[in-house]
């Protein structure tokens, strides 16, 4: 009988103890998403000429999405953590059929706010990229993958709809990265050029 008190003590303790860590947990989920907020985006992709040792590089337009999720750690800093992707072609000079690909872009970026203004919420971004150039099946005439690190840096505001939690987000967003050659020495530019995404997309505050 003893016994069985005991375990019946241990039992309820345990049960106890277990519901305090399921509501810490639950607690730091909570504080971790305060100051969070996730958004998606569509933009417009415009990257310019370049030409470099005799090779001149030229892209097609595109439009593209944007997933990404920002958290603030002061009011006016935080930080940004974002994927892009969009498809687009390579023209090259010393070549005569385009290379289609997809671009894939990951990117860390510092965050600064501004205080509002009649509802519009400013703020600035700039970071690392890491960007993917992946050739297309059909269109990538048989070239290999290339990875080329990256600069991002965006400007924007933020517009709630009815309530703070929930808006729309402009921004133009600037990627600095070099053209790729895909390993192969004839499209060889060696240059940087600009990628320009006009955005607009919605986003959700916690």
């Amino acid at each position: 009988m003893r016994l069985l008190c005991r375990l019946s003590f241990f039992a309820v303790l345990l049960v106890f103890l277990a519901g305090l860590a399921v509501e810490s947990h639950a607690q730091a989920v909570v504080n971790a998403a305060r100051n969070s907020s996730v958004s998606v985006s569509a933009f417009w992709q415009r990257t310019p000429s370049v030409t470099g040792n005799g090779v001149a590089v030229d892209t097609t337009r595109s439009l593209g999405a944007q997933a990404a999720f920002r958290h603030s750690y002061h009011w006016w800093m935080g930080y940004e953590a974002s994927y892009n992707y969009t498809r687009f072609s390579e023209l090259y000079s010393a070549r005569p059929a385009a290379i289609q690909h997809n671009m894939h872009e990951f990117a860390a970026s510092y965050l600064v706010s501004g205080t509002s203004l009649l509802g519009f919420h400013p703020f600035a971004l700039g970071g690392v990229s890491a960007v993917v150039f992946s050739p297309t099946l059909n269109g990538g005439q048989n070239v290999s993958w290339q990875g080329e690190p990256g600069v991002n840096f965006a400007a924007g505001i933020d517009h709630g709809l009815l309530t703070s939690h929930f808006g729309v987000r402009l921004q133009y967003r600037g990627l600095y990265a070099k053209a790729p050659d895909f390993g192969e020495p004839q499209l060889k530019a060696d240059k940087f050029r600009l990628t320009s995404e006009p955005m607009a997309g919605l986003y959700l505050r916690f």
